[in-house]
C-alpha cells in the first residue's frame, strides 16, 4: 500500500466478500450440447470451458463472486463508473416499427420513452461515492492478472480523488498514464454566464498490476502541419510523399561516427560505409544540388505514424453524428475502447467491464477476438448489450446470468433482517399499503385490496395464490394484488380463472430489482409492473414447427406517455425482443448442472429484435427437428420497459 492515502468519514478497508452462486439464465449462440453453466465446479463447455458472460446484478457482489474462478486471470479492466454528478441519466427507448430505416436515428425517432438508466447520486455525498469506488477497485485488483492493467474513466470533478485511491490500492509505482480525452466538442455554457472554461474532456487513469503488463505500442497518423513541413516532396514514380533528412553523425568522432566521403562530401555519418552504400544503391540518398550535403530520402509511410500520446483529440466525441447512438446519455465511442483494448490486451485476453452501460466494451472486445465479462445493475443495460452483441456477425457464444435469489437473500438480511415479517411489512409499505397481522397469506391492504408478498428465494406458485385468494375472499376483500420477484411459468393466465371463480379481481405484479436500491426508494420511483399477457400459437408440419407471436398485452399502458400511445398501431409495437428455445428442458451431451439439464436455463436458438437502424420485428420462427417426440418450447419476450415475459407450449412432432 502507498504511504499517502485518502481518508473520509466511514472509510473501511474491509470489503464485503460474498461468494454467491452466479446463475446462468440464458445461453446465446451456443449449440445445445455446449450449454453448461460455467460457474459450477467442473463444468466444461466448448474447447476450454469458457463462455463470455453478461451478468445482471450489483457489481460488487458479482466481482467478489467471480473471485474463486477468475482471480489473477483478467488482463484488462475498463470501467466508466458514474461521475458523482448528482444527476439522473436517461436511456431512450424506441417504440414500434417507425418509418424507413433512414429515419431511425435518435434525433428523428418520435416514439421514444425515456427511462432512468442509472442514478448518479450517492446518498451522503462524496463519501458515499468514494466508498462505492474504493470497494470495487479493491475487488477488481484481485481479479487482475500480473500482466493486467486497469483504465478508470472519470470526469475532472472526481478524477483527482480517484487517482489517490488508485495510488493506494495499486501502488503509485504502477501508474502508467493519465489520458485526456476530448469527450465533446466546444460549447457555450449559458447557465454559468460564460464565467468558466468550457468543460470538454474526461480523464482516464491507467494503472498496471505490476511491471510485466501487456503493452502493444500504437501509432496515430501525423498531423497535416507536420506532414507538410517534414514530407514536402512527392515521388513522381510512386506517388509517395517524402522528406530529406539529415544523415550526419551528431557528436562526430567522439560518438564513434565514421568519417568518409559520400558524393564528394566528407562528413562524420550516422551509418557505416556498408549501410551507406546500400542506401545509395536503393536510391535513398539524395544530393539536393552539387556540393550539397547528401540527405536521406525518407518516405511518409516508412514510419507508420507517431507514437500514441496521452492527449486524445482524434476520437469522435460523444455528441458526434459519427457515434452510433443506442439511447444512453453517457455512451462511449467504439474507437475509444478499441484503442484501449488493442494497447493493453492480446487476442484471447479476458477483458472486464463492471459498469457495462450500453455494452461498448464487450462489443469491441468481441470484434477484436478478446474474451469478455460485462456486468451492470440495470435491466436496460443488459438488454441493450445483448442486442448489440447479437448484431455482431459471427458473435461467439455467450451467457446471460444473474445472482438471482442469492442476491435478494443478502439484500433482505442487510435491509430487514433474517425474519420474514419485517421483509413482508417493508414490501407492503413500499407498495403503498398497510401491513396486516393475523393472516398467513394476506400480508397487507391498500384500501379494500388485499396484498400478498412472495418470498425472496422462491417463485410465487399457483397453489400459493389460491390460498391467498381464499383468505382474501374469507376476509371480504374484493381485490387481491400479488407481488413477487419470480413466478411459476404460465401462472398469470391460470390464476385469473381461479380469481374469477371466487369473484375476486386479481392483479399479479413483479417486485422490481430497483427495490434493492435505496436511492430509488428515497425518490419514490419504484414501479411494480403487472405481468404481461403473451399469446403464442404453433403449427407442426411433419418435423417442422412454426412458433408465432399472436398477442402481447402490456399491462401498464399508462406508463407510456400519451403522445406515444397515440402512435401505437399494434400490440407488437410494445415488443422489443423475443427469442425461442425449441428444446427447453432437453439435456445436451455437454456438461451442465442438474438444474440446467432439467430446463432451468433458457437456450436462445432463435431471436428477433428491434435496433435503432431497423425497427422491423419478425413475428414467426421456424425450426426443424431431427426426430419425432414431444417437445417443450419456451418463448421469451422483452417489452419496451425491459421486462421479461415467458410462455411455454408443448408440441408433438410425428
Amino acid at each position: 500500500m502507498a504511504g499517502v492515502r485518502l481518508e473520509w468519514d466511514g472509510k473501511s478497508a474491509d470489503v464485503p466478500r460474498l461468494r454467491l452462486p452466479i446463475q446462468v439464465v440464458e445461453t446465446v449462440n451456443a449449440a445445445r450440447a455446449d450449454r453448461g453453466t460455467l460457474f459450477d465446479a467442473g463444468a466444461q463447455v466448448g474447447d476450454d470451458g469458457w463462455r463470455n458472460r453478461l451478468i445482471w446484478g450489483d457489481n460488487l457482489h458479482v466481482l467478489t463472486s467471480l473471485a474463486d474462478e477468475l482471480a489473477g486471470q483478467v488482463d484488462l479492466i475498463y470501467i466508466d463508473p458514474p461521475f458523482d454528478s448528482r444527476q439522473d441519466y436517461k436511456v431512450r427507448i424506441a417504440v414500434g416499427d417507425g418509418g424507413d430505416a433512414a429515419d431511425q436515428d435518435l434525433a428523428k425517432l418520435s416514439s421514444i420513452i425515456e427511462e432512468k438508466a442509472y442514478r448518479d447520486t450517492w446518498g451522503r455525498g462524496v463519501e458515499s461515492y468514494l466508498d462505492m469506488l474504493y470497494q470495487r477497485l479493491v475487488a477488481l485488483k484481485e481479479l487482475l492478472s500480473e500482466r493486467g492493467s486497469i483504465f478508470l474513466h472519470l470526469a475532472p470533478n472526481v478524477s483527482h480523488l480517484a487517482r489517490v485511491l488508485l495510488d493506494e490500492i495499486f501502488g503509485a509505482e504502477n501508474f502508467r498514464a493519465e489520458i485526456i480525452w476530448q469527450r465533446t466538442t466546444a460549447h457555450s455554457d449559458g447557465k454559468q454566464g460564460g464565467r468558466k472554461f468550457g468543460p470538454v474532456h474526461d480523464t482516464l487513469a491507467c494503472f498496471s498490476k505490476g511491471e510485466k503488463y501487456i503493452w502493444n505500442p500504437l501509432t496515430v497518423p501525423y498531423d497535416k502541419g507536420y506532414v507538410d513541413s517534414k514530407y514536402p516532396h512527392m515521388d513522381d514514380a510512386t506517388g509517395r510523399r517524402y522528406g530529406l533528412w539529415d544523415m550526419t553523425g551528431p557528436g562526430g568522432a567522439a560518438k564513434g561516427n565514421p568519417y568518409y566521403d559520400v558524393m564528394g562530401v566528407s562528413r562524420h555519418w550516422r551509418y557505416s560505409r556498408e549501410r551507406m552504400s546500400q542506401l545509395v544503391a536503393e536510391g535513398r540518398v539524395v544530393q539536393p544540388r552539387p556540393g550539397a550535403v547528401p540527405r536521406f530520402k525518407r518516405y511518409l509511410d516508412d514510419g507508420g505514424g507517431v507514437s500514441l500520446q496521452d492527449v486524445w483529440t482524434d476520437i469522435d466525441p460523444i455528441n458526434s453524428q459519427a457515434v452510433q447512438r443506442l439511447g444512453y446519455d453517457t455512451q462511449k465511442p467504439e474507437a475509444l475502447l478499441e484503442r484501449i483494448i488493442k494497447s493493453s490486451s492480446d487476442p484471447g485476453s479476458i477483458v472486464l467491464d463492471c459498469f457495462a452501460g450500453s455494452g461498448t466494451t464487450p462489443a469491441v472486445a468481441e470484434k477484436l477476438g478478446r474474451r469478455w465479462v460485462a456486468v451492470d445493475i440495470g435491466r436496460f443495460a443488459v438488454h441493450t448489450t445483448r442486442k448489440r452483441l447479437l448484431d455482431i456477425p459471427q458473435c461467439a457464444p455467450f451467457v446471460v446470468a444473474n445472482l438471482g435469489r442469492y442476491e435478494r437473500q443478502v439484500w433482505q438480511r442487510d435491509t430487514t433482517g433474517e425474519q420474514v415479517q419485517p421483509y413482508l411489512d417493508f414490501v407492503v409499505a413500499l407498495y403503498g399499503g398497510t401491513p396486516l397481522a393475523g393472516f398467513r397469506h394476506v400480508h397487507g391492504t391498500v384500501g379494500s385490496t388485499a396484498i400478498h408478498v412472495g418470498a425472496v428465494d422462491s417463485p410465487v406458485t399457483l397453489a400459493e395464490i389460491k390460498e391467498a385468494l381464499d383468505e382474501a375472499a374469507a376476509a371480504g376483500h374484493p381485490r387481491l394484488d400479488v407481488l413477487g420477484w419470480e413466478f411459476e411459468l404460465g401462472l398469470n393466465d391460470l390464476v385469473q380463472d381461479e380469481a374469477r371463480f371466487r369473484g375476486i379481481s386479481l392483479q399479479v405484479r413483479r417486485i422490481p430489482r430497483e427495490v434493492m436500491d435505496p436511492r430509488v426508494i428515497a425518490a419514490g420511483e419504484v414501479v411494480f409492473h403487472e405481468l404481461a399477457h403473451l399469446a403464442v400459437e404453433t403449427r407442426v408440419k411433419k418435423r417442422s414447427v412454426t412458433v408465432e407471436l399472436t398477442d402481447f398485452l402490456l399491462p401498464n399502458p399508462e406508463l407510456v406517455p400519451p403522445s406515444i400511445r397515440d402512435k401505437i398501431t399494434s400490440w407488437s409495437d410494445y415488443v422489443d425482443y423475443w427469442a425461442v428455445d425449441f428444446d427447453f428442458g432437453t439435456a445436451g451431451t455437454g456438461a451442465g448442472t442438474a438444474a440446467d439439464r432439467a430446463g432451468d436455463t433458457f437456450h436462445n436458438q432463435w431471436q428477433s429484435y428491434r435496433t435503432r437502424a431497423d425497427r422491423r420485428l419478425e413475428l414467426a420462427a421456424d425450426h426443424d427437428y431431427d426426430g419425432p417426440g414431444t417437445r417443450r418450447i419456451q418463448v421469451k419476450v422483452v417489452d419496451v420497459f425491459g421486462n421479461d415475459t415467458t410462455s411455454e407450449v408443448e408440441v408433438r412432432v410425428p
